[in-house]
């Protein structure tokens, strides 16, 4: 989003920023409903680390039961 959207641009408001913003989630939801693929074979099998459970990876509130 921020190469889409932030980099390289000169809004006069941010106003016109979230304008532009909200835009680009709209088309570019619109596109993913008009032409839905899998994103499987892009990004699964290219973790930088192997993928293993490990208890103290556990980003849960403690007090969640």
């Amino acid at each position: 989003m921020a190469r889409a959207i932030i980099h390289n641009s000169d809004y006069g408001s941010v106003d016109e920023a979230k304008a532009a913003i909200d835009r680009y989630f709209e088309e570019r939801n619109r596109h993913f409903r008009e032409h839905p693929r899998r994103a499987g074979n892009r990004i699964w099998g290219k973790e930088r680390v192997p993928p293993e459970f490990a208890e103290g990876n556990n980003c849960k509130d403690p007090r969640y039961r």
